[in-house]
């Protein structure tokens, strides 16, 4: 008895641990486009370590801090990143490549003695978590003939005359649903058609800048540009998927265009915001009950 207590105490544990990586959301991390952590050193005590080695251990710790995020990031509707880690081996090997390379920034030691190193580990770019993941994809292995991010294979059929629309900025309000942002975010229609994921853009353009950015102020979603340059586009989320956007009926084939265009020249002035509101809660728990059938018919004697 007393190892099946222990047993269920331990299943509980992950469980909510489990949970609680599944519902991580920082939204300064999606509005900064970037993972910010401090790393702590220093044995003032001890005068055997240096003062370079205590900054290396800093540094060390920061970078622990900024790979434990990173695995928990949203990667798409259904995955984090540590639920892909063990698809590719050339995972690992260009996350850590990024981790290297991120900006690192010391701060003198305090009257304890502990020294702080901050990480900034950008998500889009060239060298970043974006560029890592997906490459890293692209990089199948023989018993793995689909990635995990092969969404992009199949598209809404688009007339080819039709022409692109003139607004630079593609503005999604999202800010009624409980939606959650994630790395590789993709447009449905209400049929359930893709639309658009970075994914689509040419190789040698992805990550020179991002395609989706995200905001919780629309004012500074419509901030920079002229009213006709930019457009909002009616869009609802699913409660079985919070992380994928449906577009509304009335507004797909111009947001449909507009994604064309961005593919086709992903280094002009064009760019998805999604608006969204991270204060309303995502419903979790159990399904409700359901209500016994009210009976219509006498019982037969």
């Amino acid at each position: 008895m007393k190892f099946a207590a222990k047993l269920a105490l331990i299943i509980c544990f992950f469980s909510a641990c489990s949970l609680r990586a599944d519902t991580f959301i920082e939204p300064e991390v999606f509005i900064g486009q970037k993972i910010e952590v401090y790393g702590l050193a220093g044995i003032p005590w001890d005068s055997e370590y240096s003062q370079d080695e205590e900054r290396s251990r800093a540094w060390m710790d920061a970078l622990h801090h900024a790979y434990e995020k990173a695995l928990s990031l949203p990667l798409m509707e259904g995955k984090l990143v540590r639920h892909v880690m063990q698809t590719n081996a050339a995972l690992k090997e260009r996350l850590g490549l990024v981790l290297m390379s991120a900006p690192k920034f010391f701060q003198q030691a305090d009257a304890s003695g502990l020294i702080r190193c901050r990480v900034e580990l950008p998500l889009t770019g060239k060298l970043s978590v974006r560029s890592a993941l997906y490459l890293a994809a692209m990089r199948q292995q023989p018993l793995e003939p689909l990635s995990f991010l092969a969404s992009w294979s199949a598209g809404l059929n688009i007339d080819e005359k039709a022409p692109a629309p003139k607004f630079k900025r593609a503005i999604v309000d999202l800010r009624a649903f409980a939606y959650e942002p994630s790395l590789f975010p993709r447009f449905f229609d209400t049929s359930g058609m893709l639309i658009f994921q970075e994914s689509m853009v040419p190789a040698g353009e992805r990550f020179s800048r991002p395609a989706v950015r995200f905001e919780t102020d629309i004012r500074r979603a419509r901030a920079s540009l002229k009213e006709e340059e930019t457009m909002t586009i009616s869009a609802h989320i699913s409660k079985l998927a919070l992380r994928d956007i449906s577009i509304e009926h009335s507004d797909v084939d111009v947001f449909a265009r507009f994604c064309r265009e961005l593919v086709r020249n992903p280094l002009q002035d064009r760019e998805i915001v999604v608006v969204f509101n991270p204060k309303i809660p995502r419903q979790r728990g159990s399904l409700g009950k359901t209500e016994a059938k009210a009976e219509t018919e006498e019982k037969s004697k």
